[in-house]
């Protein structure tokens, strides 16, 4: 048994068109259209939520990964916030920028902010470069590394 490839990231959001406008005006990403995953029960054997029904769109980011945005409308969620980055079940995208300072400040139009501070790496495979975690109100997290 061998893996193959990676296909997509799947995220679940809480507004699909929000999100889909981020992902385009803010990330340069190519978006798919909207589609409403067929009701009945295909979703919930797939996911194992009973009675789950979605919109999911795909986009691509700079460099092919493919990103599945899912918005569900049922059941209802059991969170108003995602998990924090130390929570089992936390995730994040980590997305390379050129300045991880006017990024931050573009991201804010689309209610993101920086979760703790923009710090510069003394070590590892990005060493010199500047990192920082940012997430909206829901929680949803992304991983900034870049120049200042």
């Amino acid at each position: 048994m061998a893996v193959l490839r990676t296909i997509h990231t799947g995220l679940t959001v809480h507004d699909l068109e929000q999100m889909l406008a981020f992902f385009s005006q803010c990330l340069n990403a190519q978006a798919g259209e909207i589609r409403q995953i067929p009701v009945g029960d295909t979703l919930g054997h797939i996911t194992g939520v009973e009675g789950a029904q979605a919109r999911v769109a795909m986009v691509t980011l700079a460099g092919g990964h493919v990103v599945e945005l899912l918005e569900y409308s049922a059941p209802e969620s059991a969170t108003s916030m995602a998990p924090r980055p130390c929570d089992i079940g936390g995730a994040h995208l980590a997305l390379e920028v050129e300045s991880v300072s006017e990024t931050t400040q573009a991201f804010e139009r689309f209610g993101f902010a920086v979760a703790g501070q923009i710090l510069t790496l003394p070590g590892g495979p990005f060493a010199g470069r500047c990192v920082t975690y940012v997430r909206d109100q829901h929680g949803f997290t992304l991983e900034l590394i870049g120049g200042r």
